[in-house]
């Protein structure tokens, strides 16, 4: 007897498995919003646009150079995307999802040194070329040399 009332069997609390399971659902619903808020705040940025199109670049370059072919670069007013050049000169567009067309996002913009499509030797020779990605005041420039791409955070727009 407890307080004066008696306690019938079944009556006196939570049993241990009872609160892991209430443990566990706050945990997943915790784990759920958390994930929630981070994408929200994970929009792409001009640095990771930047980081992407060197990251591709530089894999097509090795394409090429593993490959024996010779492969494109192409821009559009709204991305770029690769091409493979036959033989014959005809351009393949390359649709794997490492090299297929990439949509730049919204306010984003790109400008390119040379005049597309820019060329990726299969002997490492490629043309040299500057890409600058920009969206405000924000600017991050994609160097590639021939054989290898860099990122570097370009002056920002005045």
């Amino acid at each position: 007897m407890r307080g004066g009332h008696a306690i019938a069997p079944g009556e006196t609390g939570l049993t241990l498995i009872e609160m892991m399971i209430v443990l566990v659902i706050i945990g997943i619903s915790a784990g759920a919003v958390v994930l929630g808020i981070g994408s929200a705040t994970r929009a792409p940025t001009v640095e990771s646009e930047a980081r992407r199109l060197a990251t591709r670049l530089q894999a097509a370059s090795d394409d090429a150079m593993l490959g024996d072919r010779m492969m494109a670069f192409t821009v559009t007013d709204d991305g770029y995307g690769f091409a493979t050049i036959g033989g014959d000169g005809q351009t393949i567009v390359r649709t794997d999802k490492a090299l297929a067309f990439h949509q730049l996002p919204a306010g984003m913009v790109m400008t390119v040194s040379v005049k597309p499509p820019v060329i990726l030797g299969a002997d490492g020779a490629g043309e040299p070329m500057t890409a600058s990605i920009q969206s405000g005041r924000q600017n991050w420039v994609v160097t590639y040399d021939g054989m290898t791409a860099g990122v570097i955070q370009g002056q920002p727009e005045k």
